[in-house]
């Protein structure tokens, strides 16, 4: 929060000093009225020590007032930044596998996809000047959300991506290229990436994957791949009927890094293997540092106007004063 009138605050600060002054100094040694009483006990039980005390509060309520009036005078604001790129930034298209395989929980204590979901979402928030778009698939691909600005927005249909919501199990990594490129052919931004993250081996689909990447390279897409998943093998928990639950390794759901690596080199990007959390989050933090470059960005102030916040509190106070002065505390003379 900041003043527009400042100076006003100082004059707040003398006038205090000169009230405090007056009360406490120069009308001490002003003519007091007073009534003689031949017995002080007729006034004992006729409420004068709680009118004392609200007299007293009265006195307080003034300061309040004048304390309230003078700051709205000084015109407190709230300001919110806006901030303007006069640069396009990098156009991104995160690809995330949605397949049943990544139910697997050898990213314990969370499963493949909710580990992609979570690191996902920090890479979005970080990427402050780009447009993201989200790309889903499994054994269909489709685009859960175009390229956008709205990181918050963005962040929530990620968060809302469950396995299997492309209706088809499988792995079409061929398809999930082919629905990017469709996102990012026709962008102006300097730089264009594809960042796929998968669990398996291409098995569904009408394009080759590696078609696809070569189409990718034609319109100046760059693709980082990710394979995601312990070497070790995928491992679900299936139903026991002795023991509730049971984990289950398999390698039947391997990753075809072979594939996936010259994917990558196809367009100028790079192969990561992600086989645990911080793995995953390192790669994700490593291609943040690749991808960037310098962005001019114009900073705006909008100020809202804050007085009437402490002016209206003091107009209700100063009411408050004048009908208690003029009805249950008036004082004679």
């Amino acid at each position: 929060m900041k003043f527009a009138n400042p100076l006003y605050l100082l004059i707040f600060l003398l006038l205090l000093a000169f009230v405090y002054a007056y009360r406490n100094i120069i009308n001490k040694k002003a003519f007091k009225p007073y009534i003689s009483f031949s017995r002080i006990n007729l006034l004992e039980n006729n409420g004068a020590r709680f009118k004392e005390n609200l007299l007293n509060l009265l006195k307080i309520l003034k300061y309040l007032a004048l304390i309230l009036i003078i700051i709205a005078v000084a015109r407190p604001q709230r300001g919110k930044v806006f901030e303007q790129s006069n640069d396009q930034g990098i156009d991104i298209i995160m690809a995330l596998d949605t397949s049943t395989s990544m139910r697997s929980i050898d990213f314990k204590p969370l499963n493949r996809m909710e580990v992609a979901k979570k690191v996902t979402q920090e890479f979005i928030k970080v990427r402050k000047y780009d447009k993201i778009g989200l790309v889903i698939f499994s054994g269909l691909a489709f685009t859960q959300c175009p390229l956008t600005t709205d990181k918050d927005s963005l962040v929530e249909f990620v968060k809302n991506i469950n396995i299997g919501d492309t209706g088809l199990d499988g792995t079409a990594i061929g398809s999930a290229i082919m629905t990017s490129v469709n996102r990012l052919k026709d962008s102006q931004a300097k730089s264009k990436v594809l960042i796929l993250v998968t669990d398996g081996n291409n098995n569904m689909g009408e394009i080759d994957p590696i078609t696809a990447s070569k189409i990718a390279q034609e319109y100046g897409i760059k693709i980082y791949t990710i394979g995601v998943g312990s070497l070790e093998g995928a491992i679900y928990e299936i139903p026991d009927p002795f023991f509730g639950t049971r984990e289950f390794r398999t390698t039947q759901d391997a990753i075809n890094e072979d594939v996936l690596k010259e994917i990558s080199r196809n367009t100028e990007g790079e192969y990561f293997r992600a086989q645990d959390t911080k793995s995953f989050e390192n790669i994700m933090k490593q291609i943040d540092k690749l991808e960037k470059y310098e962005i001019k960005v114009t900073q705006f102030i909008k100020y809202n106007e804050l007085y009437k916040y402490f002016l209206i509190p003091a107009f209700i106070l100063l009411l408050l004063i004048i009908v208690l002065d003029n009805t249950y505390l008036r004082k004679l003379p």
